[in-house]
């Protein structure tokens, strides 16, 4: 597991991430101003891997729903596929990435420079199966069959947290 801290870590492991992506990325996004991300699934697209997006419905803030909008047609473009979330809730808040359904990625942080580069947030990549297994079972592939997904984005989070706790700390944390 990698723990991801920001401002610092930067989008590195993202691209690095996107770029070795052999058959599958499927993203996650609420919202997005990163040019080099973006540039990332499209050669991945272009390359022959299948990337799927769901976009946020609404979004309020950094050009909300018409970034989102105008995002979502560029990627469409390019050979992204492209889903919205459903409208049930207020918002759907997941930031996550899974790689070729091995690699999952975690983030407290949306894909934008504010939030990367100036504030304070952090993400965890796992290849842990189990966690891998939960997010495609349930976050990724309920997301995009518009069913809610928070409660087990909230589980995943807070047993991340505690491994990693464990990892630095090296003693037991309940």
């Amino acid at each position: 597991m990698e723990l991801l801290v920001q401002p610092g870590t930067g989008i590195k492991p993202l691209l690095d991430g996107i770029d070795k992506a052999e058959h599958t990325i499927q993203i996650v996004i609420f919202r997005f101003d990163r040019g080099e991300i973006e540039a990332a699934l499209t050669r991945a697209a272009r390359r022959g891997v299948f990337v799927h997006a769901l976009v946020a419905f609404t979004s309020q803030g950094q050009g909300g729903e018409q970034t989102l909008r105008s995002l979502e047609m560029r990627l469409l473009a390019d050979g992204v596929s492209v889903a919205r979330t459903a409208t049930d809730l207020v918002r759907y808040h997941d930031k996550l990435m899974m790689i070729d359904q091995k690699t999952l990625y975690m983030l407290g942080f949306n894909y934008t420079y504010i939030d990367i580069e100036r504030s304070r947030s952090f993400g965890i990549v796992t290849q842990k199966p189990e966690w891998v297994k939960e997010a495609i079972k349930s976050a990724i592939l309920e997301a995009i069959e518009e069913s809610p997904s928070a409660k087990l984005v909230k589980e995943v989070v807070k047993e991340a947290a505690r491994e990693a706790v464990r990892e630095v700390t090296q003693q037991p944390v309940p």
